[in-house]
C-alpha cells in the first residue's frame, strides 16, 4: 500500500447504536479495552438483542472524537445501524454518523483479530494517508463480504 488509489467517496447519514468506551492507542489502553468491548458484546449476546432493531447488517466499530490524531484519545463503539428514533437498549449508546468525505478499504482474508490490527499499523505508517486523513469518524464494517474500513479523508 504505497499510494492511495481508493477513490473519494462521501458517505451518507446513519445512527450506530452499542457499546461505548473512551481509549487511546497508548500501550495497555486500545490494545486490551477493544477487545474486551467485543468479548462483552458477544458474551451478553448483543447481536441477538439488537436483531429486530437492526436498519442493516454489518457490525460497525466506529472511532470518534478525537482529541487529535492516532496518538491522543477517541471514543470507540461497536453496534449495529440503527433508526435513530428507537429506544435505546440499556447500557448501549447512539451515534449519528454524519455525512463526510473518505475512503474505503478492504482487509485482507483472515483472523479479524490478526488483520484488523495490521491494517491499522499499515495506516498509521503510510506515507500519504495520515496527510490527508481528517479524524472526523472512521470505522470498520464486519459482514459476510468481509471487512472494509471507512476512513475520513481529504
Amino acid at each position: 500500500m504505497s499510494e492511495v488509489t481508493e477513490p473519494l467517496v462521501k458517505t451518507e447519514n446513519f445512527s450506530v447504536m452499542g457499546l461505548r468506551i473512551r481509549t487511546s492507542n497508548a500501550p495497555g489502553d486500545a490494545d486490551i479495552q477493544i477487545p474486551a468491548i467485543y468479548s462483552r458484546f458477544y458474551k451478553e449476546d448483543i447481536p441477538k438483542q439488537m436483531e429486530t432493531l437492526r436498519k442493516f447488517d454489518p457490525l460497525f466499530a466506529v472511532y470518534f472524537n478525537y482529541a487529535s490524531d492516532e496518538n491522543g484519545a477517541y471514543d470507540f463503539l461497536l453496534g449495529y445501524a440503527v433508526d435513530p428514533k428507537r429506544k435505546l437498549l440499556p447500557g448501549m449508546e447512539l451515534v449519528q454518523v454524519s455525512p463526510q468525505n473518505g475512503r474505503y478499504f478492504h482487509i485482507e482474508p483472515g483472523a479479524p483479530e490478526e488483520v484488523v490490527p495490521k491494517f491499522w499499523a499499515e495506516i498509521w505508517n503510510h506515507p500519504e494517508i495520515p496527510k490527508i486523513r481528517t479524524y472526523q469518524m472512521d470505522w470498520e464494517e464486519y459482514s459476510e463480504a468481509g471487512i472494509r474500513v471507512f476512513l475520513s479523508t481529504k
